[in-house]
Formats: C-alpha cells, sequence, structure tokens
C-alpha cells in the first residue's frame, strides 16, 4: 500500500512538473499578436517613437538610433497612406518557433489603401521576437526593408523560418492572381479526379 501511495504522488508530481515545463504557445501566440496590434497602430497613427519602441535593439542599431528607423519608416509609409479612412488591418500569425533562449515569429499583415482613387492590397510580414518566453516583443515589417538584407538588419533571426517578400497589389492585379489561383485549383481538381 505504501509503494502504491509513494508511487501514485511521484507520478502526479511528474505529470504536474511536466505540464508547467510545456510552454503556453495558445498564450505566446496571443502576446505576439497583442504586440503586433500595437506596432500597427502605432503605424496608423503615424506614433513613430512608440513604433521605433516596439522594434528590436538590432533594428533600431541598423538605422543608427532611433530617430533614424523613425524617420526611415515614416518615409516609406508614404507610400502606403490611404487617401481614405480604411478598414483596420488583418494580423495572421504564420510561424512560431522557439531556440534556445528565444521566442520568434512572422505574422502576416494585411491591410488596404487608396491612392489617386483606386484601390491597393498591401500583404507585408512583421518578424517577432521574445525573449521572455513570449510574454513581451519586438518587432519589425520587412515592408520597409528587403528580405534579403534581414540578416543584417536582424542577426538573431533564426535560419529556417520562412518569410516571403511584401506585395502590393492593386484591384485588377488581385483578381488576376485570384483567377489564376481558381484555375490552378480546378486543374488540379481535374487531375485528382482521373
Amino acid at each position: 500500500m505504501k509503494i502504491r501511495t509513494a508511487l501514485s504522488v511521484c507520478l502526479i508530481l511528474m505529470a504536474a512538473t511536466a505540464s508547467y515545463a510545456q510552454p503556453d504557445t495558445a498564450k505566446i501566440s496571443q502576446n505576439a499578436l497583442s504586440f503586433a496590434d500595437s506596432l500597427v497602430k502605432a503605424d496608423a497613427y503615424g506614433n513613430w517613437s512608440s513604433y521605433a519602441d516596439l522594434a528590436p535593439l538590432s533594428v533600431i542599431k541598423y538605422y543608427g538610433g532611433k530617430d533614424g528607423f523613425a524617420q526611415h519608416v515614416a518615409a516609406g509609409r508614404r507610400r502606403t497612406t490611404s487617401e481614405i479612412e480604411e478598414a483596420a488591418p488583418e494580423l495572421k500569425l504564420l510561424t512560431l518557433e522557439t531556440l534556445k533562449d528565444q521566442w520568434q515569429c512572422v505574422i502576416r499583415l494585411s491591410r488596404y489603401f487608396h491612392k489617386e482613387g483606386m484601390q491597393y492590397h498591401v500583404v507585408t510580414y512583421l518578424i517577432g521576437q521574445s525573449l521572455d518566453e513570449g510574454e513581451n516583443w519586438k518587432l519589425f515589417d520587412i515592408s520597409y526593408n528587403s528580405v534579403a538584407n534581414i540578416i543584417y538588419i536582424f542577426p538573431d533571426i533564426l535560419g529556417d523560418i520562412a518569410i516571403k517578400e511584401p506585395v502590393v497589389l492593386s484591384q485588377e492585379q488581385e483578381d488576376k492572381l485570384a483567377q489564376q489561383q481558381a484555375a490552378a485549383a480546378a486543374q488540379t481538381g481535374k487531375k485528382k479526379n482521373k
């Protein structure tokens, strides 16, 4: 009886320890999206000081300091500032990875803007890093840079994180792309039925 009780206590303690050791990826993901939302709001309101505060230190250093980074982002943002009020951007967590003492993520940011009477769709990606188990995040938008330069801007990037180039599509380009994707899906469906 004593052995059974001792084994039961050991199993309960092991289970509690194992469950405690597992990171709460849902909470970590939510935190990353929350910080991304703060970055998007700072961008939308032109609050460049807050925007820079949310960026990783290596990104700030790459641009010569907080002011240099803020000026770079503000200049780049002018290209996609809308003439009308738009709906809030959509954020979607694509990748969440951990290695040693850090978490990194890639978040897809999708938003629309109008220029000269035409609607455009921006799809860009935010790269995030947390050094405290996913509680706090530092992020930056790759659309103000090129994917090829990320290793210089953010040397801590995990090597296997897939990052796409940002795109800006007109409504016409977006419609054409949707038609091509639908045709490709139909073609794939025909091949499966044969």
